[in-house]
């Protein structure tokens, strides 16, 4: 969240994408390998205006930076404002082909915007992100998982 303020402020454009269940290996196949512990730091010298890998993605698994300069299919969602520039249409395009999570800081305006399951949320606080981020991070109930305690709750109201 610090590089992303950093970033955000400094108006410098960047696309953040987090895998979960589903494999980004296809584009860190064909993207620059980096292979780091994740840092604000880096995120920021990676997206910094003339680095060769300002362009393209960082894929982030877990808690390392995968790699840099990704390439992401752009979404081709007719409802999608033409406005767009192309980091937001790639985040969109890879939320639609797969789980991830994409995050994206217009280098135009400095505004944050988050794509999950092809949906663009725009213009987001740093607090909506935090929050966002959290709760779909956060690991999910199994829903097949029954408490012990609830099993003997119901056995005897039955």
């Amino acid at each position: 969240m610090q590089a992303v303020d950093y970033l955000r402020k400094a108006r410098i454009g960047a696309l953040v994408v987090i895998e979960r269940d589903i494999s980004l290996s296809n584009y860190i196949e064909k993207a620059k390998k980096i292979y780091a512990d994740m840092s604000s730091e880096l995120l920021i010298s990676l997206f910094y205006p003339n680095n060769p890998l300002h362009d393209g993605g960082v894929i982030i698994q877990g808690d390392r930076i995968t790699c840099a300069g990704a390439v992401f299919p752009t979404s081709n969602n007719a409802k999608t404002n033409r406005r767009l520039g192309t980091r937001h249409r790639a985040a969109l395009g890879i939320s639609e082909e797969t789980d991830c999570i994409s995050l994206i800081v217009s280098e135009e305006t400095g505004r944050i915007s988050i794509a999950i399951k092809g949906e663009l949320y725009y213009n987001l606080s740093i607090d909506d992100v935090r929050m966002m981020l959290i709760d779909e991070l956060r690991p999910k109930k199994d829903s097949d998982f029954v408490d012990e305690e609830e099993e003997e709750v119901y056995e005897e109201n039955n």
